[in-house]
């Protein structure tokens, strides 16, 4: 749960109300009572995604190091869309600091991470889900390995 949380790029994934994929990049997340996972997306640019989970999509969601490809997907059967809460807003922006410092520090401007890391406070949905298995995904050859406890 520390890595999700630790200034990585989230990516949703699910089925669209036509049953093809989407995927939507996320802001941040937010782990609540190590059970619970909220996961930021702007409502704006998401709102196809964010209509399929309010349809009962199920959804996986992938976390990315900027700096080594170290990844993980996190699986559950559905979801539930809700707002920020004021606990999410203060760590969705210490999340994107430590990822707007990382992408400086592998060569981006800091004009380019700046706008990466971009969003409006007020036009967030969360995404909220209880993980049901969890994959590694860091390229190579234990990429899709299910992590277990």
């Amino acid at each position: 749960m520390a890595f999700v949380q630790s200034g990585v790029a989230p990516i949703l994934g699910v089925k669209g109300i036509d049953d093809r994929p989407l995927v939507g990049s996320g802001v941040a997340c937010r782990v609540r009572e190590m059970s619970v996972v909220r996961l930021f997306l702007d409502c704006a640019r998401n709102a196809p995604l964010l209509a399929a989970v309010e349809a009962g999509s199920a959804v996986a969601a992938t976390f990315s190091s900027a700096r080594d490809h170290r990844s993980i997907q996190i699986k559950a059967a559905s979801a539930r869309l809700d707002s920020p809460e004021s606990e999410d807003l203060s760590e969705i922006a210490r999340q994107c600091a430590i990822l707007r410092h990382e992408l400086v520090t592998l060569s981006y401007t800091p004009g380019q991470a700046r706008d990466y890391t971009a969003y409006d406070p007020g036009g967030l949905a969360v995404v909220e889900f209880r993980p049901e298995r969890v994959f590694t995904q860091t390229p190579g050859p234990g990429a899709g390995a299910e992590l277990r406890r």
